[in-house]
């Protein structure tokens, strides 16, 4: 038998067998449960026909199985760093880093992740073994789940926003290239178009920037009242191996990997919870934004995909400008089943350090409009800055602002709005492409915004809709309105304003 039949997790345990080690102590050695250790020993025993770990010993040392295999196998593993934790306004987020590589991999996971659990299954080891060969790679745990503190309600995407942002500078990155797969290509992209200085590159594995269909579209996106039936699903399968058959196709009936993936699933996070995490997912829509953001990008999806069809990753490489597609083969939603393809697309584009001149960013802007704006313009200069405004602009009776949290642009509004307490003002909060040096929105998204507060009730904070999709599950609570630009109703806006 050569070596080429066995995997480097079986010849690591044939290893630790041979030094004498216990199942227990081989687990904590290879942060592997015990299960997983009796498994894979039930694989050695079989492909060397051996009755007990003494016969397996002694035949895999006649095979040469042993010799010379601990330095090669310890070289090509990549560093990992323990498990810490950065606590973000109370909230604390675990991290850890994977590998030395010259370039730093800002890595985020879909709906849920766990790096305890996670790493006793060996192809998902190996996936970030083999990207730690050539970068930094840094994980996180989205608050809510995982090994990350247990919040209440699911994290918005301002929120893991804020928590990735919190965990680069805990990892000491400056400068990163950030992958998002899944539902976390979402918020990969507005992290690469809101900090544009912080990142080198985004790669996205299928993704999708609208989950759920909206009034029957996009074609691709899931219907929504099947997506709300498989939410519902979820309260009475969830422990066991949910959706397997859709994850990962190849592996779902490979016993061992079903339990792992139900592991995962149980020590990430919980029925209600992640019930509530799809809920919010469901609402998010990032498309209007694609056409802003310059961000060289990557977009990666399996042709058979049965998470995500192949059309939301083609969606994303025909609407951003800088965005090339690499369609793969397969049918497994995971990232890291059959990842060799992966791993190789996503080296090269690191490698390359794809370098833009990228002189915009997405901003949250506030827009303000009030007749003799300038009596009250130290009142309105001092509350932008204590919101930490990223840029003010003061012209006539207009006055914008740009924030990089939609939380912040929302209590700075409500503040002015008390501040001020004039029926003639009109606030209105829109996001789109600002200049990165000054922070000045474009002319579009102003004119945007300015049309849009037209229509406001007096003392109303109206908010565009492409702000209020990227805002699910803030808690922000919104009253809707749709109204219609012109006498033959062919032209119609709908524009949220903040209840109360």
């Amino acid at each position: 038998m050569t070596d080429e039949n066995w995997k480097t997790r079986e010849i690591e345990i044939l290893q630790l067998l041979a030094q004498g080690l216990t199942n227990s102590e081989i687990a904590a050695r290879l942060h592997l449960s015990q299960e997983t250790v009796r498994w894979y020993n039930k694989q050695i025993f079989g492909k060397l026909g051996a009755g007990n770990r003494t016969q397996a010993v002694k035949i895999a040392s006649d095979l040469n199985l042993l010799k010379g295999r601990e330095r090669g196998v310890a070289s090509k593993k990549a560093k990992r760093s323990p498990v810490r934790y950065v606590s973000n306004n109370g909230i604390h987020i675990a991290y850890q880093i994977i590998g030395e590589g010259p370039v730093d991999l800002l890595f985020i996971h879909g709906f849920l992740s766990n790096l305890e659990i996670a790493w006793e299954d060996e192809e998902y080891t190996n996936f970030f073994e083999q990207l730690g060969k050539f970068a930094r790679v840094i994980l996180f745990d989205k608050r809510g789940m995982g090994l990350s503190d247990r919040v209440q309600g699911a994290p918005s995407l301002e929120d893991t926003l804020s928590d990735a942002m919190c965990v680069l500078d805990a990892a000491a990155s400056n400068r990163t290239f950030v992958m998002g797969t899944s539902e976390g290509g979402a918020a990969a992209v507005l992290l690469a178009s809101t900090h544009p200085e912080r990142v080198h590159g985004l790669i996205l594995y299928s993704s999708t920037p609208k989950l759920v269909k909206t009034n029957g579209e996009p074609e691709w996106a899931d219907d929504e009242d099947a997506y709300n039936v498989s939410i519902e699903q979820i309260q009475k399968q969830w422990g066991g191996p949910w959706a397997i058959q859709n994850f990962a196709p190849s592996r779902a009936q490979d016993e061992s990997f079903r339990d792992w993936w139900a592991k995962v699933l149980r020590s990430s996070s919980s029925p209600t919870s992640v019930s509530a995490q799809l809920r919010v997912l469901r609402d998010i829509d990032i498309r209007p934004l694609l056409p802003q953001i310059r961000t060289p990008t990557l977009v990666l999806h399996k042709t058979h995909d049965r998470i995500l069809h192949v059309e939301a990753g083609r969606y994303f490489a025909t609407h951003m400008p800088n965005a090339k597609m690499v369609e793969l083969p397969g049918a497994d939603h995971f990232f890291f089943v059959d990842s060799k393809q992966v791993v190789s697309a996503v080296s090269q584009f690191c490698r390359e350090k794809p370098e833009s001149s990228i002189d915009t960013m997405i901003g949250i802007v506030l827009y303000l409009h009030l007749p003799h704006v300038n009596q009250k313009e130290k009142a309105i200069q001092l509350e932008l800055k204590k919101h930490r405004a990223k840029g003010i602009f003061f012209s006539g009776d207009e006055v914008t602002a740009v924030f990089d949290s939609p939380s912040r642009a929302i209590q700075c509004a409500l503040k002015l709005r008390e501040r001020i307490s004039d029926e003639s003002l009109k606030i209105g909060l829109h996001v789109g492409e600002c200049d990165v040096e000054n922070g000045k929105p474009s002319a579009s998204v102003v004119a945007t915004v300015r049309r849009a507060v037209e229509f406001a009730p007096p003392m109303k904070i109206l908010l565009t809709q492409t702000l209020r999709d990227i805002l699910a599950g803030s808690g922000v609570v919104f009253d809707v309105t749709r109204i219609h630009l012109d006498e033959k109703k062919t032209e119609s806006l709908s524009y949220y304003t903040l209840a109360g």
